[in-house]
């Protein structure tokens, strides 16, 4: 035996049925021969050259196959050294077997058992470093697993829950030392104990107060083995009133007394580190142990070699038999500034093919025109019909009334105020010119959205009722709404006394609600270095949950919509081009659609450019298309979000599955939260890959033919196809329109017969996606 304080290396030669439980994380390599394992009634064969991972508390039985021989090396870690290096250790189930080399893990596979036999044969070798070494490989063999082989449990809460479950888990780590009660958490997230409990359940799949003992009882374990404290202290420190429940828990746990626990461990401390291979090996010889362990490392893949802890690898395993919701599409506003923007061609071209491709429900404008036009000022003095005060909008109205374009018009109250009585005039007969023209039915579900643009709310009450009594009385097709004024960045407010006035002299006067995100004013405020970035990067969710929650406590039903919003992207444009957030964007989308009624959209840098010169960041919002009507990573977000439909069958925090009609859709994401600005370091960006190994079960046995979308920083996103060209100072006609042609995702199709589960591996770069669609194929 090779051993140390932090593992353990045995060499075995397997005779009899060996029955045990592990109380530690181990690795089974066989040399020679093969063997069968048993785990909760399931057997595998284990074959010579082949891994098998045992994690701690799991009751195994080991078995000979054959008369032949059967030579294996166990190696086990200290779970208290694993979890000082991976502190979810506890909460982490690994699942390494022969099977997985058949779809996607052998290179995985065969980097952990070449570095497992680097650890055994540096013990063989005179180096005076050979403990560094060990130490070095010891490490490696535990981010494989940790990279490679952790088991993605299958979820099917819905992302804003599984948020809510990751904040009470932590609020449970943080205080679970003083007895933390399922009462006192339940008030503390604002829940009844009953729907904490119900929650907690499904999410998990333990009961809250199991849950609590049993993280009590893994946290105690430093002071049972490196302590000389009582059971009865022991028990006390880790939140038990009793060392009785303590030890129930305890045994419950770990099969053994903590007492037991105790002596068996500090025995095995005692062993030397400094045991030579012959003290514990008499029924092996040096010739059945090297000659493998050596060819491990000659046989080693190529890839596998440059090593694969660069490349995470997760398996995700999803079963599709069972429906959550149907898939919402929720409203989308794309916003173009003034409504005269909308005669230019090519911001026409470009609403008519994103209409095509994913649907516009509103177009929004904060203003008719930049200044009055001629033709108004003419038919007021002169009277004529010939002269039509509105004739430089009516190509317009005929554009909205031919797509069937709704209008979403964000009116600023302060703007409102200082107009004088000839431009509120203007407007007025601007809706009755549509009104008499296109016929009442173009009105119908125009939303007028009263913009206070301060939180001071009751300083434009007047305003607010005005327009609302001229709107109600003269074009009650139109749907009256408000801005909520929370300034960004925002912060929860205990005392909601500031938006009482709001929610009582203004929501009930009207149809829906709106406010507007941006997540940058923090980033450029941060104070820390080494801030909370993907709390940052949640930016937006969180504002929304925040605002829902006020309309609860205000007691208001009504929709809510986000007319403006960005992600985190740094304080550059240089970041924010470079800065891929695909994955990102995606799940925020997929994320606010059980929150919101609808979400807005710039329609392309230009207009956005224009109509925000005084604000003060200046870097891109989620505009859809560039210059020369490139399409933007946001536009294929949308696009991809507005692909899916059916019903939900299944969702986790990587993955949404829907099901529609026989066609089966799995959206894949890999989103990373990381500072925009590293978004230039390449070796950090790979490091962020990641390998999925998928595992799709009860689907539903047809002859398939599989269409995969890949969306990354390769295929879709403009900033990096135009830094292919980044040494010509400019691009002329072809080059721009041979970018705007290879800027779209890749698309790839096979067919394919599933019997019930599909094995499939695919690679995701950094914040990447992939949408897999499976459609039977009828002959």
């Amino acid at each position: 035996m090779i051993a140390n304080e932090n593992y353990r290396v045995r060499y075995h030669q397997l005779t009899d049925e060996r029955q045990e439980l592990a109380k530690e994380t181990t690795i089974l390599l066989v040399l020679k021969g093969e063997l069968s394992i048993t785990i909760e009634e399931k057997s595998e064969t284990i074959q010579a050259g082949e891994l098998f991972v045992i994690n701690a508390s799991d009751y195994f039985v080991l078995s000979r196959q054959t008369h032949e021989s059967c030579f294996y090396i166990e190696l086990t870690i200290n779970s208290l050294f694993f979890a000082s290096q991976f502190p979810a250790f506890f909460y982490t189930y690994f699942d390494c077997r022969p099977k997985q080399k058949e779809y996607g893990k052998l290179h995985a596979v065969l980097s952990l058992r070449r570095q497992i036999a680097e650890l055994c044969l540096v013990k063989f070798s005179e180096e005076s470093a050979k403990q560094l070494k060990a130490s070095l490989y010891l490490t490696q063999i535990i981010l494989s697993l940790v990279h490679n082989f952790q088991r993605e449990e299958e979820s099917t809460a819905l992302h804003s829950e599984n948020q809510t479950l990751r904040d009470i888990l932590e609020y449970i780590e943080n205080n679970y030392q003083r007895g933390v009660s399922l009462a006192e958490t339940a008030e503390h997230f604002f829940m009844s104990e009953p729907t904490l409990s119900k929650f907690f359940k499904k999410e998990t799949g333990d009961y809250f107060s199991h849950y609590v003992r049993s993280l009590a009882v893994k946290h105690s374990l430093t002071e049972l083995l490196y302590t000389k404290k009582s059971i009865e202290q022991i028990a006390l420190d880790v939140g038990f009133h009793s060392s009785k429940t303590y030890r129930e828990q305890f045994k419950k746990l770990f099969q053994v007394s903590p007492t037991d626990y105790r002596f068996a461990h500090l025995s095995k401390k005692e062993v030397s580190p400094t045991l030579h291979l012959k003290a514990s090996t008499a029924d092996l010889t040096i010739k059945e142990i090297l000659p493998p362990l050596y060819s491990y490392l000659q046989t080693t893949l190529e890839e596998a070699q440059s090593s694969e802890l660069s490349l995470k690898t997760k398996q995700l395993q999803i079963t599709c038999e069972k429906t959550v919701t149907d898939y919402q599409k929720k409203e989308v506003i794309i916003k173009v500034g003034t409504l005269e923007n909308l005669a230019l061609k090519k911001v026409q071209e470009e609403l008519i093919e994103l209409n095509e491709q994913i649907g516009i429900d509103y177009i929004s404008v904060h203003s008719l025109y930049a200044q009055l036009p001629l033709t108004v000022q003419i038919h007021q003095e002169a009277g004529m019909n010939s002269f039509p005060a509105f004739e430089k909008l009516d190509c317009i109205l005929a554009f909205l009334n031919e797509h069937r374009f709704r209008l979403f018009f964000q009116l600023s109250l302060p703007k409102f105020r200082a107009m004088g009585a000839y431009e509120r005039e203007n407007y007025r007969k601007f809706f009755r010119h549509v009104q008499s023209t296109f016929g009442k039915q173009m009105l119908t579900h125009w939303k007028i959205n009263c913009r206070f643009e301060e939180q001071q709310t009751d300083n434009y009450h007047s305003e607010f009722l005005e327009l609302k009594k001229i709107i109600d009385s003269q074009f009650p097709e139109i749907e009256i709404g408000a801005e909520l004024s929370l300034d960004d960045p925002f912060f929860e407010y205990d005392e909601l006394s500031s938006f009482r006035f709001f929610f009582k002299e203004i929501a009930p006067f009207c149809k829906f609600v709106s406010f507007s995100a941006e997540p940058n004013y923090v980033f450029r405020n941060l104070d820390s270095t080494f801030p909370d970035l993907k709390n940052y990067h949640q930016y937006v969710l969180n504002k929304t949950f925040y605002i829902k929650h006020l309309m609860k406590e205000f007691d208001v039903k009504l929709p809510l919509y986000l007319t403006e919003w960005n992600t985190l992207t740094g304080m550059t444009r240089i970041s924010n081009g470079t800065f891929f957030r695909g994955a990102i964007v995606l799940k925020d989308l997929l994320m606010l659609t059980p929150l919101l009624q609808g979400y807005g959209f710039w329609l392309n840098i230009d207009l956005y450019e224009v109509n925000t010169q005084n604000r003060p960041l200046k870097n891109d919002g989620l505009e859809l298309f560039h210059y020369h009507s490139g399409k933007r990573p946001v536009y294929f977000c949308l696009w991809l979000a507005r692909r899916l439909g059916g019903t939900v069958v299944t969702a986790g925090e990587e993955y949404i599955m829907t099901h529609n009609n026989g066609k089966y859709q799995l959206l894949l994401f890999n989103t990373n939260y990381f500072d925009p600005h590293l978004s230039t370091e390449e070796a950090f960006l790979k490091s962020h890959s990641v390998n999925i190994e998928l595992d799709l079960s009860k689907i539903k046995p047809a002859q398939y033919q599989v269409k995969q979308i890949e969306f990354n920083r390769y295929n879709g996103a403009l900033f990096y196809t135009y830094e292919e060209f980044k040494n010509a100072a400019s691009l002329d006609l072809e080059a721009q329109e041979y970018i705007m042609n290879k800027s779209r995702p890749k698309m790839r199709v096979f067919d394919v017969h599933i019997q019930e589960t599909f094995h499939y591996f695919v690679t995701l770069d950094t914040n990447g996606i992939v949408l897999l669609e499976m459609t039977p194929i009828y002959y």
